[in-house]
């Protein structure tokens, strides 16, 4: 079944369900923090052997993209460098939508995450108006993340298009991933990424190193309208003792299937976890601590005021009495 970000899908022992241009927002400051810890270059050929080995049993094309968190300079391997959002776009719409609704939207939030349900991301969207205002909320979320290039798909565009369909590319969305942390406003949501069913647990979702976690939202569907074959996708935040960072896979396999694609995304999140330490990690900048109160000057005296009873003046020959009524 196809819809806004999805396409419907039955997976493990559950029935569960996989995953739409604002103008003239504001756009944050950029900041950026440091090289790979090994040459780029040794990094790229490891990353080559492992696409040469996997390409003897799941041919097809993978990506990957890492930006340290708090930073804008991705590192990125492969040669999927974009692809329709499908449900990672959730993230963005989840987290406008609970700024715009609050608790009133937390049951969907969290099916739309945990789950990846269609029917609750649709819920969150419209509960942001529809169309151009969803749009314009949406990017707002996205810009605040330090993307400052993804166009959000949906229902306005000619001709008609969904929010699942949203190109992003894997440098933007590991970008976006990156500040995510940072954000205000995002720990449910990272939450929710932190639990999610056994329909979105591959890629980087079950780290084995002591003290790794990860949060990460999966997104599946059709690469394009003139192919059924999938494309699958993860975004991701993963957490280690040196830091944290912001992860985009894709993989589109020759084959087309699902399956295929979790099992490439899987073995791409493997690669990068082994390799997590000769990548930059990065924090989110600590919170300013509140300015001081400035004292509060004295008042300066003002004289008591004089409650004697003054003497009246002699009245003159001109002055009138007063009237008497």
């Amino acid at each position: 079944m196809m819809v806004g970000f999805g396409v419907a899908a039955v997976v493990t022992a559950a029935v569960v369900t996989g995953a739409g241009a604002a103008q003239g927002l504001p756009l944050p400051p950029l900041g950026s923090l440091g090289d790979p810890v090994v040459p780029k270059a040794q990094l790229d050929k490891s990353f080559a052997a492992m696409s040469k080995s996997l390409a003897k049993t799941l041919p097809g094309r993978i990506g990957l993209a890492v930006t340290p968190v708090n930073g804008d300079v991705p590192v990125s391997f492969g040669t999927l460098k974009t692809a329709r959002a499908w449900s990672t776009l959730k993230v963005p719409v989840s987290i406008a939508a609970q700024r715009a609704r609050g608790a009133a939207v937390a049951p969907a939030e969290t099916r739309a995450i945990e789950l990846s349900d269609n029917d609750a991301a649709e819920a969150l969207w419209a509960s942001l108006g529809g169309g151009r205002s969803s749009v314009d909320a949406v990017t707002a979320v996205l810009r605040e993340g330090h993307d400052t290039n993804t166009r959000v798909s949906s229902e306005i565009d000619v001709p008609r298009s969904y929010p699942g369909y949203t190109p992003w590319a894997l440098r933007d969305q590991s970008v976006f991933a990156a500040h995510l942390p940072c954000l205000p406003g995002t720990a449910d949501v990272l939450g929710h990424m932190n639990r999610v069913a056994p329909n979105q647990q591959w890629g980087v979702a079950k780290p084995k190193a002591k003290a790794v976690t990860s949060a990460v939202k999966g997104g599946w569907g059709p690469a394009s309208d003139a192919t059924g074959k999938y494309v699958v996708r993860q975004l991701a935040v993963v957490t280690t003792p040196a830091g944290r960072y912001g992860v985009s896979i894709a993989a589109l396999p020759a084959s087309g299937s699902f399956g295929d694609g979790t099992a490439m995304v899987s073995r791409v999140g493997k690669w990068l976890l082994a390799n997590l330490d000769k990548l930059p990690a990065g924090r989110c900048a600590p919170l300013a601590a509140p300015a001081a109160e400035a004292p509060v000057p004295a008042s300066p005296e003002v004289p008591a005021p004089d409650t004697s009873t003054p003497t009246a003046p002699a009245p003159t020959a001109t002055a009138p009495a007063p009237e008497r009524r």
